[in-house]
């Protein structure tokens, strides 16, 4: 049976003040982890891919060592085998962390299986990417569902998806059916600099 790909993010597992931070629909930092865990293991099965977009755990208070802890306590809940973990601000950069998963980098690129497209990922919202101009798609988290989505870019953390991951698939198809955009705000930089070049020596 093939595999299905799935992402998410900004899970933060363990950290208690994420509910009122981001205005989580849970009674405590327990309820929150065990509905978080129940939605990957609900749809993401044992042989999938989970891509997460960073942020898996914390931050704790009581230090490095405890959300360490922590995410090794979630990660042996989560059924499915193969997560791939794109890095957050939050997530610690130590070995034990790090073996969690099968992957682990900063940004990561690839090509859509179907039509091809090049899809960017990476923990934060890039305002402009490679390929953004002929088609490409950029998948991010960070801003909790706060930030408003420009042309084909999305927001795949819980907070913009009922709490559970999605399926990869699904969300490039609702960015493939979007028109390909510029950024707003481009313009030539000499006409904003005229200031700084009245201030050069001639």
């Amino acid at each position: 049976m093939a595999s299905t790909q799935w992402i998410s993010g900004d899970t933060h597992f363990g950290e208690a003040k994420a509910i009122s931070l981001f205005e989580r629909p849970f009674a405590d930092v327990a309820s929150m982890d065990g509905a978080l865990l129940e939605a990957i293991n609900r749809v993401v099965k044992k042989r999938d891919v989970l891509i997460h977009i960073g942020d898996f755990c914390g931050p704790f208070e009581e230090g490095r060592d405890t959300q360490v802890a922590h995410a090794v306590d979630i990660r042996n809940k989560i059924l499915c085998k193969n997560i791939r973990l794109i890095w957050g601000n939050h997530d610690p950069k130590v070995a034990k962390f790090e073996a969690l998963f099968e992957s682990v980098k900063n940004q990561a690129t690839f090509r859509r299986e179907n039509g091809g497209e090049r899809v960017v990922l990476c923990h934060y919202p890039l305002r402009a990417w490679r390929g953004q101009l002929s088609g490409s798609m950029h998948l991010y988290g960070h801003t909790h569902g706060a930030l408003q989505e420009v042309g084909r870019s999305m927001d795949v953390g819980v907070d913009s998806w009922n709490y559970s991951p999605v399926r990869l698939s699904h969300a490039l198809d609702v960015l493939a059916a979007r028109p390909v955009t510029p950024p707003g705000g481009w313009v030539r930089r000499q006409d904003m600099r005229h200031d700084v070049a009245a201030d050069l020596p001639t």
